[in-house]
């Protein structure tokens, strides 16, 4: 299991032998996550605006660079792909805030729709109005959190999932990145993981936002769990040092 994986910190200093012992420092168990996730929405409500500089922790001036690097991915990703058909089904933002990747991406591939899922009705209520119409006209909004949240079976051909899964417990991940999994168009669709990571460790557990950053292995060994494959990753280019390094992960289901 992911749980028994290595060592990590968190962002006060303290040592981790194991992902369990982090978890359990938390007071996350299975069934026992509430606190959890209501600390990252408290922080949420009282430290991010409903603007790109917001949504992006104040490095909105990356906005641009992160959209290109996102459109060149999925260039990639349909070249490994060739039966892959955006406009063949709907796309979905994940942790969408105020539609960002909406607006900059998803829309501008063709998709049918976009859905929308975003926790804060504060940042969702944005959306509307930041992505514009007749883009707009074109989107679905679902106020929920991912752990809530279960997309309608075969239904999408893409699935964007960046800087939000670090939000997640294991076994919540597990089970969104399965439903995820059932949600995609067979054969024409994909899950893109786009995350922060870390290195050397196995996670760095944020203690003020209620988040983990995790490794790469760390990320993919989820994935698995889910019954996931990888299509094809890349890292994005030319952020800002200060930055962890992020990975971009195109996902499918393990089709016999």
């Amino acid at each position: 299991k992911s749980q028994d994986v290595v060592h990590g910190s968190d962002s006060e200093g303290r040592k981790y032998a194991t992902i369990a012992e982090m978890w359990s420092s938390e007071g996350v168990s299975s069934g026992n996550t509430s606190s959890w996730y209501a600390r990252a929405s408290e922080y949420y409500e009282e430290n991010c605006p409903a603007s790109l500089d917001g949504v992006l922790g104040g490095f909105g001036s990356i906005s641009n660079l992160d959209l290109k690097g996102s459109k060149r991915f999925l260039e990639a990703v349909q070249k490994e792909r060739p039966a892959l058909d955006w406009s063949a089904g709907a796309g979905c933002e994940c942790g969408a805030g105020i539609g960002r990747v909406t607006k900059g991406l998803l829309l501008p591939l063709g998709v049918q729709r976009c859905d929308l899922v975003e926790s804060s009705a504060r940042l969702l209520s944005e959306a509307p109005k930041y992505i514009g119409e007749p883009g707009a006209n074109l989107c679905r909004f679902y106020c929920t959190g991912l752990q809530e949240w279960t997309p309608p079976k075969q239904s999408y051909t893409v699935i964007w999932i960046q800087w939000v899964l670090c939000y997640l417990t294991d076994e919540d991940c597990v089970e969104f990145l399965k439903r995820c999994g059932d949600g995609l168009i067979p054969k024409k669709g994909v899950i893109v993981l786009k995350e922060n990571t870390c290195d050397g460790e196995a996670f760095v557990l944020d203690n003020e936002d209620a988040s983990v950053t995790r490794s790469v292995p760390y990320l993919l060994k989820l994935a698995q769990e889910a019954g996931l494959e990888v299509v094809t990753q890349q890292t994005q280019d030319n952020f800002p040092k200060e930055i962890y390094p992020v990975p971009m992960i195109a996902l499918d289901l393990k089709r016999k």
